[in-house]
């Protein structure tokens, strides 16, 4: 009765939880607060939850315009963060110049989000969920 069988205790050590914290250390990022709202049915601009959203009405086949309109996140500009044109461009500092070029557009639309071009019936370019 002293020996305990070697399956028994491999069986034991395989079946036994180990001491790890289930919660994962990361902390969940919020949201970007411009996706949140996006869809809701509004009036005006003010409607919305965020000051980038726009509020678009809806109109039937023949144009007459509907009662309903809902909150739509327009794309930003290609020229969105990028450096104005100066006098004197290229700068003088080479270093400087690379660094500019370099550096990738900031994207148009947050994350999971791709920019539609305006046409078909939608009037702005308006980022919509991939």
């Amino acid at each position: 009765m002293g020996a305990i069988p070697a399956a028994l205790v491999l069986l034991f050590a395989l079946g036994a939880p180990a001491k790890t914290s289930s919660k994962s250390t990361q902390k969940r990022r919020p949201p970007d607060p411009r996706i949140i709202g996006l869809g809701r049915s509004c009036h005006k601009n003010k409607d919305c939850k965020h000051k980038a959203h726009r509020c678009l009405h809806l109109s039937d086949a023949n144009g007459k315009p509907l009662a309903t309109a809902f909150c739509a996140l327009p794309c930003k500009t290609y020229e969105a963060g990028t450096t104005p044109a100066r006098p004197g461009f290229p700068a003088i500092d080479a270093e400087t110049t690379k660094k500019l070029m370099k550096k990738p557009p900031p994207p148009r639309c947050p994350a999971k989000f791709q920019c539609r071009s305006a046409g078909s019936g939608v009037p702005i370019d308006m980022c919509v969920r991939e």
